[in-house]
């Protein structure tokens, strides 16, 4: 790979790898998507079809396999960036930095286990893990689906199918098992449900338009 493809890798993986770190930091930010106050949202669930758009635009720049391999690379540093933070959080923080101290560990490990008298904080390991495997298969089936399509229809309707498909799969997997690990009522799990189906809908719409602009292709 020349220079130029190099400097591609780089910052394809270094923009996915900032979008779900972003999914980390605002899955707690929940936002009313309707007058009503009836559907609801995290604000990440908005900023993660954007990592679809992304990919695309590597495999455009570069290859399904270097593609891949990006995905994989994305996934395991997000791990390694939780892996980080959970060593950081562990650290006792000095008087002045309390306050930050205790956003971090909100933010990034809300829960601890006490051992030894001593307080050890770890993040939602079940939440890391499938997101990091449905961000994983989700993407990989994405550009699965882009390749093969895109040889029999237009540029249009090959992104829209080949994000539609896996992104819907993508959520309605995540939101089912953690809500049920929530242990949710069943009306509490369709009506998230159905709020993040209308954030599939809406920007798989969004994306496929500005995937076909001129300024973005």
């Amino acid at each position: 790979m020349n220079k130029k493809g190099n400097n591609n890798y780089s910052f394809c993986l270094y923009l996915l790898l900032l979008f779900i770190i972003l999914c980390q930091l605002f899955r707690y930010k929940i936002i009313y998507l309707e007058p009503n106050h009836i559907l609801e949202s995290s604000i990440s669930n908005i900023l993660y079809p954007f990592t679809f758009l992304f990919t695309v635009l590597l495999f455009k720049k570069l290859d399904f396999k270097n593609s891949h391999r990006i995905i994989i690379k994305t996934a395991f540093f997000y791990l390694l960036f939780v892996l980080f933070l959970t060593l950081i959080t562990n650290i006792t923080a000095n008087s002045n930095s309390i306050k930050l101290d205790v956003l971090l560990k909100q933010l990034f490990t809300p829960n601890n286990i006490v051992i030894n008298k001593h307080i050890y904080y770890y993040p939602d390991i079940l939440n890391i893990i499938i997101f990091s495997l449905l961000f994983y298969f989700s993407h990989t089936v994405f550009l699965i689906l882009y390749e093969a399509i895109s040889i029999y229809t237009n540029k249009f309707i090959t992104f829209f199918l080949s994000m539609f498909i896996p992104y819907t799969l993508d959520t309605l997997c995540y939101t089912s098992i953690t809500e049920i690990f929530k242990q949710v009522d069943f009306n509490t799990l369709i009506l998230h449900l159905t709020s993040n189906f209308v954030i599939v809908i809406t920007f798989t719409i969004l994306t496929t338009i500005l995937y076909c602009s001129k300024k973005v292709s």
